[in-house]
């Protein structure tokens, strides 16, 4: 899980710097949605660093949590599109993403 976590921490410092490569640049719509893949990766880092040496939790309950949020935000993002909320619609997928790239990046032996 050590690997996991210090990939998380990786992709938050990247997108710390994304973001203000952006923003020096005058793009603030694309440092926003640069902050949305920022916001995704700390909070899969503080939920795994919640879960992982919790007694009866560890690497079950933060793949678990990983497919909850999968399952959740998949749901909002297809209300997104159903109502034709562009921007919402655009969050959703950023945010999938995001997501996406941190479940393929959890420890096989430990999904």
């Amino acid at each position: 899980m050590k690997e996991f976590i210090d990939y998380l921490s990786q992709r938050i410092e990247a997108c710390k710097e994304e973001i203000a490569g952006l923003e020096k640049s005058g793009r603030q719509d694309d440092a926003d949605f640069a902050k949305v893949r920022l916001n995704i990766y700390t909070i899969c880092r503080t939920v795994t660093d919640a879960l992982q040496d919790r007694p009866g939790a560890g690497a079950g309950a933060v793949k678990a949590q990983l497919e909850r949020f999968r399952t959740e935000w998949s749901a909002a993002l297809d209300r997104a599109r159903e109502h034709d909320e562009t921007r919402n619609s655009v969050v959703g997928e950023v945010r999938m993403e995001a997501l996406g790239d941190v479940i393929a990046h959890f420890p096989e032996e430990e999904k």
